[in-house]
């Protein structure tokens, strides 16, 4: 948890956005290098998958996007598409690597939510896997 302090701190270095309804936060295959806290809204995590196009997910307030390509520096994996109006707050790697020479408490606090965010995504994942291997297995869930 963050101090107030702390809080002043990064708050100086996050931007707020807004997205209109069918507007893209981010696109499939991009770079990435941002990551955004969904503050009011509703998205949808489009993916694209041997042609077609698939919904994988929605997301409401507080769902964090854009992690992979944040952490990883990589391409991002899959588009967001405001299902209504947003509001996010946005934070790029620049600007957390200004805050690691400074501020490494912060930087700490930032990167073992976005890890536990993505812990949380993987094991759902995983559980879904697993759900869908029995399935094509034919066995009963």
């Amino acid at each position: 948890m963050l101090t107030e302090n702390e809080q002043d701190t990064l708050s100086k270095v996050i931007s707020i956005e807004t997205f209109n309804k069918g507007e893209a936060v981010i696109v499939e295959d991009q770079e990435g290098g941002n990551l955004y806290l969904l503050k009011s809204g509703c998205v949808d995590v489009i993916l694209t998958f041997n042609g077609k196009t698939i919904k994988l997910k929605g997301l409401g307030e507080g769902a964090q996007l854009g992690d992979m390509s944040f952490v990883d520096g990589g391409k991002t994996s899959a588009s967001i598409i405001a299902k209504d109006d947003c509001v996010a707050y946005k934070l790029t790697r620049d600007a957390l690597s200004q805050l690691f020479v400074s501020h490494q408490a912060v930087v700490k606090e930032v990167m073992f939510t976005v890890m536990q965010n993505m812990s949380q995504n993987l094991r759902q994942m995983n559980q879904s896997n697993a759900v869908s291997i029995q399935y094509i297995q034919g066995r009963k869930v």
